[in-house]
């Protein structure tokens, strides 16, 4: 999400969201952990202690959106649409409407959490700090590289998740079942497209040097240009 405009009003808002997202994010991370290490392999009660809390976070992004439409940022809508929608079905379309071990209380519930919330809390901590005009060689380094297992790791959760979820969204309504089947045929190239876009983003902004350093100097405009 990047800045288009100058417009202390629109900034100031931009800083709460980004934000108020990293907090919920940093919650959600704090709290999946917390269960992992207090409880190992039994998820029988993941979903009690965080699945409401991403649901309703990831809900959130629903305004980014709005920011693209509004001209807020200059990310284009449909990216911005795809994006939101695929996790959206994830949150509402399976989480929320199967109340089934095999969805609630999977490895693939646990893969979408830690992927989700690892790379939101640098995602959105990385804006906030950028719209602030703080540089962090830290973040912006993690910002482009955890992407290289942090995208398949979620992506795999979320495919086991809707793959889990297909006997049930069956029982409902067969059509349910093809939707999301329909989904989980169209993950590789949407995955295919998502990670070659963020190596070439990566080249872009770190100029393939492997030390962030070298980096923030030169990568302020595009950190504006496309966040």
């Amino acid at each position: 999400m990047a800045q288009k405009k100058s417009n202390s009003l629109v900034d100031s808002y931009l800083v709460a969201y980004n934000a108020a997202s990293f907090v919920g994010w940093s919650y959600v991370l704090f709290q999946t952990v917390t269960y992992l290490l207090e409880h190992g392999t039994d998820l029988s009660g993941l979903f009690d202690q965080v699945g409401y809390a991403v649901i309703y976070v990831q809900t959130g992004a629903l305004l980014e959106i709005v920011h693209s439409l509004l001209g807020f940022v200059r990310s284009s809508v449909l990216p911005v649409l795809t994006q939101v929608y695929s996790r959206l079905l994830l949150v509402w379309g399976t989480l929320y409407v199967f109340d089934q071990p095999e969805v609630r209380a999977s490895y693939g519930f646990v893969l979408i959490l830690l992927a989700w919330s690892i790379t939101e809390c640098v995602r959105y901590s990385h804006y906030t700090l950028s719209l602030l005009g703080i540089q962090s060689p830290t973040l912006l380094y993690l910002r482009y590289t955890l992407f290289y297992v942090l995208y398949p790791t979620g992506f795999s959760g979320e495919m086991l998740e809707m793959w889990a979820a297909l006997p049930f969204a069956g029982a409902i309504r067969p059509a349910f079942k093809g939707f999301l089947l329909l989904n989980i045929i169209n993950y590789p190239p949407v995955l295919y497209k998502l990670y070659t876009h963020m190596i070439r983003q990566r080249r872009k902004v770190l100029g393939g040097e492997t030390k962030p350093k070298k980096a923030v100097a030169s990568t302020t405009a595009a950190t504006k240009k496309k966040l």
